[in-house]
């Protein structure tokens, strides 16, 4: 018997090796414009390939939406630079529309929520508009809701999020109210044509000086969760889950708090055919420490246990598990997937930091600028059983990686998809795996894959040959998967980088 597991982990082992990924990079050159601080989603429409660029504005006090173009067929050339499709500023004195949330939808379609605070009637209001990335065109903004303002500066919040079936919107809208009364808001489904479905108003426990901003989720049946930390009297801070299921309209909350004050640090919500799934990181409750740049790693935001909570597609709960892990320092949950009942989790010991530097100008103290570091030790994948929340397997890959500054952690991204029930990772390692490679320079990326089957063992981790990047000593270009843009179950659009220029080219799986 053991011969042939042997055999058939070889076996394996030289399948997916005989399916090694390939490379094609086009010849042509793209600067990289400023990305830091930015929300960069990227679409392929079937012929041209859209990057969108999006990040709040406090000089114009509102949000900028970058779109650059791309023609994969005529070598990935740029056919515009910085193509606005943001919101024109208004004539001087009338009421301004801010742009507070974009959603992508189809083609070359996004939906804007905009809001506006009305001057002659003191209310608050949302809207919704159609952008399309391609022209810039917009359709004209449609109005969906109000709520009493007191006046410019003191407006209330909207909270709004898309369904993953990108079939339903939930908004959260909580006027502001008195600090010595419970917060009341108004909840509200959309379809997807935007049009109000349900809404109810509900009253929470607690004040809004004694909450915090509101994290929203849509299921793909059109209810809403809510996620909020709360503050009360006596009590350490600790988060709650409220449940809004549309059809029967009860608001349920989920208590959130943890055994020995410890903190429910990060979640993730995923839909799924058999409802949703909230997934949380427990920790000590420490708070993340940032990097010294000088110095070593921090020990940074421990995970102690996970918290896994099944929700059917009514909002009950079906399964609540914690998941009790030997003390992890700084894994960030980045990605769910669901696999034949199991979930994949997968995690990025990404550690982050920042340092402000000296003013250019000396006589403009206030006008500095600020240096962002990333440091990368590797990633983590848990598999959970999704109908018992039991823990089949921790894995890491140790892939400790020279650090970086103002690339958003660009370089310590992965790509993963699955092959033959075995997981795939795509990424950077800069260990000189291929000792063979001529010119290397030391600290430089590799492009390596490693394989994870389903029992969790780590079939493979080899380099991938004639991938087109790593940096020798005459050519500096090393992959950047922030941009992988799926063409089709097999094919991603790529880029890779050298300082900040940019080459983008085919990865075929």
């Amino acid at each position: 018997m053991k011969k042939i597991s042997l055999f058939l982990l070889f076996f394996q082992s030289a399948f997916v090796l005989a399916q090694t990924p390939t490379f094609t990079w086009s010849e042509s050159q793209s600067s990289i414009e400023n990305e830091l601080n930015y929300t960069i989603e990227n679409h392929f429409d079937g012929k041209r390939f859209f990057k969108i660029k999006s990040a709040y504005n406090d000089k114009i006090f509102n949000k900028d939406v970058f779109v650059d173009i791309f023609s994969p067929n005529d070598d990935f050339e740029k056919d515009e630079s910085n193509f606005s499709a943001g919101l024109e500023q208004p004539v001087m004195g009338k009421n301004m529309k801010t742009l507070t949330n974009l959603f992508y939808l189809s083609g070359k379609d996004y939906v804007y929520f905009l809001t506006e605070f009305n001057s002659e009637t003191k209310e608050f209001e949302l809207f919704t508009q159609k952008a399309n990335i391609d022209t810039g065109t917009k359709t004209k903004a449609a109005f969906l809701a109000k709520m009493p303002a007191k006046n410019m500066f003191n407006i209330g919040d909207y909270f709004i999020a898309q369904s993953e079936n990108k079939q339903f919107y939930g908004v959260v809208s909580r006027p502001i109210g008195d600090k010595k009364l419970n917060e009341k808001v108004t909840l509200y489904i959309l379809d997807a044509n935007f049009k109000i479905v349900k809404s109810v108003e509900h009253e929470f426990g607690f004040t809004t000086k004694q909450s915090f901003n509101i994290n929203c989720y849509v299921t793909n049946t059109g209810n809403l969760a809510i996620v909020r930390e709360l503050d009360l009297p006596k009590i350490k801070p600790y988060k709650s889950l409220f449940y809004w299921d549309s059809k029967t309209q009860n608001v349920v909350e989920h208590n959130l708090k943890q055994d020995l004050d410890f903190q429910v640090s990060q979640f993730k919500w995923k839909e799924t055919e058999n409802g949703s799934y909230f997934i949380g990181g427990i920790s000590d409750g420490k708070r993340k420490v940032g990097i010294d740049l000088g110095g070593a790693l921090p020990e940074a935001n421990p995970t102690n246990s996970l918290l896994l909570m099944h929700f059917d597609g009514d909002g009950k709960v079906v399964l609540n598990e914690k998941i009790t892990l030997e003390k992890q320092n700084n894994i960030n949950l980045e990605q769910v997937f669901l696999q034949d009942n199991k979930l994949w989790l997968l995690f990025n010991e990404l550690y982050t930091g920042s340092k402000r530097l000296p003013p250019p100008d000396p006589t403009k103290p206030l006008e500095y600028n600020w240096e962002y570091s990333y440091v990368s030790t590797g990633y983590s994948v848990m598999k959970v059983d999704a109908t018992t929340g039991k823990l089949d397997w921790f894995t890491r890959i140790k892939n400790e990686e020279p650090r970086t500054t103002n690339d958003n952690g660009n370089h310590s991204k992965y790509l993963p998809f699955f092959r033959n029930n075995q997981l795939v990772l795509i990424y950077n390692d800069s260990r000189d795996i291929n000792p063979n490679t001529k010119f290397f320079v030391r600290n430089s990326r590799f492009a390596v894959m490693s394989v994870i089957n389903s029992d969790g063992a780590i079939i493979t981790t080899k380099d991938i040959p004639n991938s087109g990047v790593g940096r020798t000593y005459n050519f500096c270009y090393e992959l950047d998967l922030s941009f992988a843009t799926p063409v089709d179950d097999n094919t991603y659009i790529v880029r890779s980088r050298c300082g900040n220029t940019a080459r983008y080219g085919y990865l075929k799986l």
